[in-house]
């Protein structure tokens, strides 16, 4: 074979060895992005990009290892501005002689609106009150807003801490926690595989957290940053009863329920299932709506029919309004207003049951779903069936509907609601658990529960304050829009009016605290209580030394720790209470801008307002376009009388967020120094329809209203002021002076005493 002839056939040759297979090529194809992706987890990893997935996360201390409760655990699940913080726990070793409980759940289980006094704390009173060698821990992790998709995830997270028993309380957030019905469309909704997908990719991974984080911070490029409205946050949230997603959200509900069992089970701990208790007779339905389809002439008669009873002069025929809401009900059955009406009808006549199963349909009804309804409560009720040693709770039967108030709102119990709940658990966990030698109560219930009042320092100044935390929660919506708002507030306020009266009248003295931290001396609770009693009193220097040798102790608690930075900045340490926040032994430990934003508000809310404008000028400088800063520039520059300055503020700060309502309520302010009320008048009516609910706008608009002479309009706005913040010593001599030249000599009377009632006390 000659020279030329075999060259075309060692070209070939050449040619298949350059170029690779075509499976070798497809398997390139598949396998470069895995491996990029691979490549960038790991350096993620490496850099210690995101927040860690665990919810106990390990924390060294005196060459000890223990775990705290991870504190950004719910931003796996939602945008930062809209989590909420689990209770700060310590899981420490096990000892042969420790039951350890585990609470999971949501905000019920939680406890708001105050945990020290929650279920969790008064169970664990009541079971080491009871123990026989053993002793009880409670550990409470439940959160605020989340649900069952979260919560099987944190029960897999304690099943590692050996625990004894697991108590399940959830259900109020299937519907508007996390990946529930209205997050997702309906066809991907119905897999709870891909929301399990979704949830770890976003969670276990560090690329899911980077490109969460990413395109989150797409989304709120040029806009205002989000806060934490609560319940107001998921108005939009609608669903009917017979939307076709309930059904899937009830099969996810019971199937992560069987997961959190299963969890306890191989773990070997005891699984309790409680039902969840609902407000059905004092909380009317937060949203009503007619059924599809009904003509103009069906919803007038129904309109008709539904007002009758309640145009009445006198409200007492029973018997009358009955008969016009069944009148109602045979056009449309759908609003849950009208079941709860049926419902007061019936009780007022004796139907007790009837009354009963009204209400349990307003509940059903109800379209802003935040609480747990029938179907959630059967999953949970034939679950507990279902699985051999599973006990159920039945804490709706026992407090749903008993003739003793034990709610503060809708779903969150009071202090003796909580106690009952723990009483009926301590019942349990005895029987079902023999081996913890919990022994039986000598004592009546009466005397437990005042046990646990004095265990906790739940006394009528504990009481009043959370009076006027709910207070303020009710005159915001969801609660604004239900039908028996006013009378529920006006209910309130003889409340606050009451309790301020008894604290009062009420000596507060150290040696309350001594003696409750006695027994307890690292509770933090009782800590905070006694500092905070010590700063009231102006011996802060006390406040601070107590803060000091219990944050000795426990360098890893962040709450003494941020009290204490608190106290510091407030007394003109500013640099010092931030590199408290800085510190590295801190487990969350701070960036400077984040720690100067949480002293500046505080700061600003406990009137240390020059404290406040140094603060908020290095955050000026920081970050120029925040527009609570700006804001708070702009109090801090009318404080000192520097109108070019606020004004100056004010403007970027509109420019920025022209609906933020503390900018243009200090609009208001602005000219109104200038002595242009007519302007000031426009701004605080941009202000109040901004925010119909804020009090500092109501109270600006009445000033100007009266500088006007325009004397009913300042009169309706002051009233709106204090009925907003029944505490409002502005308001109250505001009305004092207008009713007094109007002849209304009772009313102005009334004020005034309203005015010296809630006027702080020299200390």
């Amino acid at each position: 074979m000659s020279k030329e002839q075999k060259s075309p056939n060692v070209k070939e040759r050449g040619k298949r060895r350059g170029k690779p297979a075509r499976w070798v090529r497809l398997l390139a194809v598949v396998l470069s992005p895995i491996l990029l992706l691979g490549f960038v987890e790991l350096v993620l990893s490496l850099i210690g990009y995101g927040y860690p997935k665990r919810f106990f996360l390990p924390w060294k201390v005196s060459g000890q290892t223990i775990y705290l409760a991870n504190s950004h655990y719910a931003e796996h699940f939602v945008p930062k501005p809209l989590s909420r913080t689990p209770e700060p726990g310590v899981l420490g070793p096990k000892g042969d002689s420790t039951v350890r409980i585990f609470v999971l759940g949501s905000s019920a289980a939680y406890g708001d609106p105050e945990p020290a006094y929650g279920f969790c704390r008064q169970l664990e009173v009541l079971l080491n009150e009871h123990a026989a060698g053993k002793s009880f821990e409670v550990i409470n992790t439940a959160m605020t807003a989340m649900n069952s998709h979260v919560v099987r995830r944190i029960a897999q997270d304690c099943a590692r801490f050996h625990p004894d028993l697991f108590i399940v309380w959830m259900g109020n957030n299937e519907v508007v926690g996390p990946y529930g019905p209205p997050t997702l469309p309906p066809s991907l909704y119905a897999s709870r595989r891909f929301i399990n997908a979704c949830i770890t990719a976003k969670k276990e991974t560090h690329i899911g957290q980077l490109l969460k984080n990413v395109s989150e911070g797409l989304r709120a490029r040029g806009r205002p940053a989000k806060k934490w409205q609560g319940m107001e946050g998921f108005l939009a949230s609608r669903i009917a009863a017979d939307d076709p997603r309930l059904p899937v959200c009830y099969r996810h509900f019971r199937d992560n329920l069987s997961d959190i069992v299963g969890t306890g089970q191989r773990c070997g701990a005891g699984v309790i299932l409680c039902t969840v208790p609902t407000n059905l007779r004092s909380c009317a339905p937060f949203g009503s709506q007619h059924q599809a389809g009904l003509t103009q002439d069906q919803t007038m008669g129904w309109d008709r029919a539904f007002r009758f009873p309640q145009d009445q002069a006198t409200g007492k025929d029973f018997a009358g309004a009955l008969a016009a809401y069944e009148q109602a009900r045979r056009i449309d059955a759908s609003p849950a207003d009208l079941a709860f009406c049926r419902g007061r009808c019936l009780e007022a006549l004796g139907q007790a049951e009837e009354a009963r199963r009204s209400w349990v349909e307003a509940r059903d009804l109800d379209v802003l779903r935040f609480r747990a309804d029938s179907s959630i409560l059967r999953v949970i009720r034939a679950t507990a069936r279902a699985v051999p040693g599973v006990r159920l709770l039945d804490l709706e039967a026992d407090l749903s509907l008993s003739p003793v108030e034990f709610f503060v709102d809708h779903v969150h119990l009071n202090m003796e609601g909580n106690f009952r709940a723990a009483c009926a658990a301590l019942r349990m966990i005895r029987e079902m658990m023999p081996q913890a030698g919990l022994r039986e109560s000598t004592r009546p219930e009466a005397q437990l529960l005042d046990l646990c009042r004095r265990r906790l320092r739940y006394d009528v100044h504990e009481q009043y304050r959370l009076a006027q935390v709910m207070y303020r929660r009710k005159t915001l919506p969801p609660f604004a829009g239900q039908m028996d708002h006013d009378a529920e507030l006006e209910r309130l306020r003889e409340e606050l009016v009451s309790l301020r009266r008894m604290e009062r009248g009420v000596p507060d003295s150290e040696a309350v605290y001594l003696e409750a931290i006695q027994p307890r001396p690292s509770d933090t609770y009782l800590i905070l209580r006694h500092g905070q009693f010590l700063a009231g009193a102006g011996r802060a220097r006390d406040a601070v030394a107590v803060y000091r040798q219990a944050l000795d102790a426990r360098p890893y608690d962040m709450r003494i720790r941020v009290a204490l930075a608190q106290l510091l900045a407030r007394s003109a340490m500013q640099e010092e209470a931030v590199k408290l926040l800085l510190s590295k032994d801190a487990p969350d430990r701070y960036r400077r801008q984040e720690a100067l934003l949480l002293l500046g508000a505080h700061c600003a809310a406990s009137g240390a307002i020059p404290e406040a404008a140094a603060i908020y000028e290095e955050l000026g400088r920081i970050d120029p376009k925040n527009v609570d800063v700006l804001a708070n520039q702009a109090a801090a520059a009318l404080h000192r009388d520097d109108l070019v300055t606020m004004k100056q503020c004010l403007d970027k700060a509109l420019a920025l967020d022209p609906g933020s309502v503390e900018a243009l309520t200090n609009m208001g302010n602005y000219f109104a120094k200038q002595n242009q009320p007519q302007v000031a008048v426009e701004w605080f009516v941009k202000a109040v329809q901004a925010d119909p609910q804020n009090p500092f706008a109501h109270i600006g608009l009445a000033l100007q209203s009266v500088r006007l002479g325009q004397m009913d309009k300042g009169m309706e706005h002051a009233a709106q002021a204090a009925m907003l913040k029944p505490d409002f010593l502005e308001a109250h001599l505001l009305l004092v002076g207008l009713y007094d030249q109007v002849g209304r000599k009772e009313d102005a009377k009334k004020h005034m005493e309203l005015y010296a009632l809630f006027k702080p006390s020299q200390k």
